[in-house]
């Protein structure tokens, strides 16, 4: 990314807000604030990012510096309240300063996040749009309200992750047992599931990859910096395509790392699960969803897989020795008896170690969320700090109700889920310690 120094280098401090519900708040750096970060200073402008994820009650006039022309926030729905608060804190001790907030929360409601009190608002990826805000500030110029963020083009364009600015040391996310870091090799997903709010960042913008060996020249920068050779890839789909693990999986493989990674059944054959291993991957993670043809349908989560594509991803990761995780939904629009059945048969029936189950949950910025009556929902509750996927002790969020069941029948379901598979000797991915 261009290097382009502006009249007047300006302050700006980046501020992770922690999630007290969820049972370990500081399993990783804040990526992307960290890529953020590395945009600024790249721009010759001073930084300093504060992450407060691990703080029960964090207070703003003793956790925040003061002095800083610009505090930006990256937004989470279930988390949005306890930031604004944060955010109108600094406000007040730092008058004149302005407040920036980005993610996928104020990606999905910029109107609503800008009248909370935000004086910019960027939708979308961050790093162009912050280049844009500097330049303004730089500049003596006010910026835009909401400010819709560009792609970066290409990705090998974007500086790694600025890792100098936290203490990695602080972070618990293991795999295999060992400290690892994150690493996003490409952005996007090509898949419409109605319930997802992955794509809300680039939504659009299909799925953009790095190139292979800008992959592997940040592996080599962490080893060498960090001493770290195992490794989570971020990727919202890391299997999507199979020429290009053909690319990636010899030059992970000369770099002697080890890695988990998230996938799709859909196309994880025999020759996919291999090339993973190949190149040093121990565990996959499978959005598996629901056992239900019909609520995997189109007409219901959209997820564009079948339970037969489900048990075949799932043998083959166990032929070649993978381990894997499931994740699954309960409580979409037309669950009934029989879909939970339908789940518990399927996956009951494949090779399989860990698995989460979560409450269907309506994220800003999805189709069940924005047109619930297409869905038979009924009813969504607006209180966005109920949005947990899993907290502490399994808790999560009970969100939407139905045409034919409420809050409590979903309840029951994740419950009977959970308890059934601990019982055929599946392991809740929560109490892993090899990959957290």
């Amino acid at each position: 990314m261009a290097n382009n120094h502006s009249c007047r280098p300006v302050r700006l401090c980046l501020v992770h807000t922690p999630c007290p519900a969820l049972e370990d708040d500081r399993l990783e750096p804040p990526l992307g604030l960290l890529y953020l970060a590395a945009i600024a200073r790249d721009l010759g402008h001073e930084v300093q990012l504060v992450d407060l994820a691990g703080s029960a009650n964090p207070d703003p006039e003793r956790d925040l510096p003061r002095g800083f022309d610009l505090y930006g926030f990256s937004t989470y729905s279930v988390s949005y309240e306890l930031t604004v608060a944060l955010a109108m804190t600094v406000k007040r001790c730092n008058p004149g300063t302005l407040l920036m907030a980005g993610g996928p929360h104020a990606t999905a409601l910029p109107e609503q996040v800008s009248g909370d009190g935000f004086d910019v608002v960027v939708t979308g990826e961050g790093e162009l749009a912050l280049a844009r805000v500097l330049q303004d500030l730089a500049a003596a110029s006010t910026p835009p309200r909401i400010l819709a963020g560009q792609t970066p083009d290409p990705l090998d364009s974007v500086p790694y992750p600025a890792y100098e600015l936290v203490d990695i040391t602080s972070y618990r996310r293991t795999v295999s047992g060992q400290r690892s870091l994150s690493i996003v090799s490409s952005r996007g997903c090509p898949f419409p599931c109605s319930f997802c709010n992955s794509n809300i960042m680039g939504a659009g913008h299909g799925i953009r990859y790095r190139s292979a060996e800008n992959v592997v020249a940040e592996i080599r920068h962490l080893k060498a910096q960090y001493g770290v050779r195992h490794f989570r890839f971020q990727d919202d789909l890391f299997t999507s395509s199979k020429r290009r693990l053909k690319e990636l999986s010899p030059l992970l493989r000369t770099e002697e790392v080890f890695y988990r990674c998230f996938a799709r059944v859909t196309g994880f054959s025999r020759d996919v699960a291999q090339l993973l291993v190949d190149s040093g991957c121990q565990h996959v993670s499978f959005g598996v969803e629901s056992g239900s043809p019909m609520i995997l349908g189109r007409h219901a989560m959209n997820k564009c897989q079948t339970p037969v594509q489900i048990r075949r991803a799932l043998a083959n990761a166990a032929a070649v020795g993978l381990t894997a995780r499931i994740y699954l939904i309960v409580g979409f629009p037309g669950e009934t008896e029989h879909s939970i059945e339908e789940t518990l048969a399927l996956v009951k029936d494949c090779p399989w170690e860990e698995f989460m189950v979560y409450p269907l949950i309506a994220y800003p910025g999805t189709p069940i969320h924005d047109h619930p009556e297409k869905y038979g929902i009924v009813s969504i509750d607006r209180d966005y700090s109920g949005y947990l996927q899993i907290g502490r002790e399994r808790r999560a969020g009970f969100t939407i109700s139905t045409t034919t069941f409420d809050h409590h029948r979903v309840r029951l379901w994740r419950d009977r889920v959970i308890d059934e598979l601990i019982a055929d000797g599946r392991t809740w991915a929560g109490a892993s310690q090899n990959f957290r």
